[in-house]
């Protein structure tokens, strides 16, 4: 007898369009009551939304969105589209946009990127409990970085 022991997984593909986002945040908040992890729904909600954010207006292809629950307090997430362009750091800390990824870093344990070969990429977080108090205690996520190029944490 074998036992499945990969983690609960839930999937949707949405079209590039801007109302995607949104629906993709009510896709988030149905997994984390099914899973019980409303802990890190608000900083779940957030990475999600500047990973779909980049999909509709980077890739401008359908994407998919899979949330996945690897531990008791922990969500996977991840945004794969059609396009084979690597998120990159803005050095424009002012400019209109392009602190996405500052988001991401400041509010995930973990993220990277990985090209999909020809087929596209998919840019992936691992958000947890103590990830995000660590964030709340030290203000983290609403202060501006100093650096242009912060430790990167993709592939």
């Amino acid at each position: 007898m074998t036992t499945d022991t990969s983690p609960p997984t839930l999937e949707r593909v949405w079209p590039p369009a801007p109302v995607s986002v949104s629906h993709t945040r009510r896709f988030l908040r149905e997994a984390l009551d099914l899973w019980s992890l409303e802990s890190v729904g608000d900083a779940a909600a957030v990475v999600l939304s500047e990973l779909a954010t980049n999909a509709v207006l980077h890739a401008r292809t359908d994407f998919i969105v899979r949330l996945s629950q690897p531990g008791k307090h922990t969500l996977h997430l991840s945004v794969t589209d059609g396009s084979t362009s690597l998120p990159r750091w803005t050095k424009d800390l002012h400019g209109p946009g392009g602190r996405g990824l500052r988001l991401i870093d400041a509010l995930s344990a973990e993220w990277g990127a990985v090209l999909n070969g020809v087929e596209g990429k998919t840019v992936w977080a691992l958000v947890s409990p103590d990830m995000v108090e660590d964030v709340i205690a030290s203000g983290q996520a609403a202060a501006q970085p100093a650096a242009a190029e912060p430790p990167r944490r993709a592939e």
